[in-house]
Formats: C-alpha cells, structure tokens, sequence
C-alpha cells in the first residue's frame, strides 16, 4: 500500500476514533449541522482515497453505519445529546463525497479510454 493512501486511512479511521472518544467542541448554534457535513465529508474522502475507491457502497455503508454508531453513542454520554437530523447530515455528507468522488472517477475513466 502506497504511503499517500495509508496516511489517508489512518486520518480517516483517527477522525472517526477521535469523536468516540475524545467527543467534540462546543459548536455555536446554528453551525452545528456544518461541521457535521465537514467532518463526515472529510472522513468519507479521506477513507476513498486510502481504499483508492474500491468498494465505493462498503465504504458508504461504513461510514453512515459510523454516523449512526456515534449518534448512538452520544445517548449515553453526559453534556452530549444525539439528534436524528445530525444522523441524517452525516449520512447526506458521506453521500455526496461517494457520489462526487465516483462520478469523477467515471469521467476520468471514460475520458483516458478514448481514442
């Protein structure tokens, strides 16, 4: 595995550890929705680019069922509450990297094969 994609993975996988365990800041009111696509959007790429877009539906999968665990994990955490729609950002997040990023790579796919 090449070193740019490795780097890329452990990011991904260390962002995602880093908001089971060390939680999130205080977000102000009103961005909270933000930086939940931000953060999602940026696991969801830096993931693709560590997995170089193999499995672009295993890796949604992963990340939504990842939102949907963190959100789930925030019930049971003090001063933290969870909320259907931060689920419903994360997921929209993960959607549109995946979507984007395979979109791009079909185009630059189809475009090196012609004549």
């Amino acid at each position: 595995m090449p070193t740019e994609r490795f780097v890329c993975l452990a990011s991904g996988v260390g962002i995602m550890l880093a908001l089971l365990f060390v939680g999130a800041h205080r977000i102000p009111p009103g961005w909270d929705k933000v930086a939940h696509f931000v953060c999602f959007a940026l696991i969801t790429a830096l993931l693709w680019r560590g997995t170089d877009g193999r499995a672009p539906l295993a890796l949604l999968a992963s990340v939504v069922a990842f939102g949907a665990l963190d959100e789930l994990h925030q019930l049971f955490m003090p001063m933290r509450s969870a909320e259907f729609l931060d689920f419903v950002t994360d997921a929209a997040a993960a959607t549109a990297v995946c979507a984007l990023l395979f979109v791009r790579r079909k185009t630059s796919c189809a475009e090196s094969s012609e004549p």
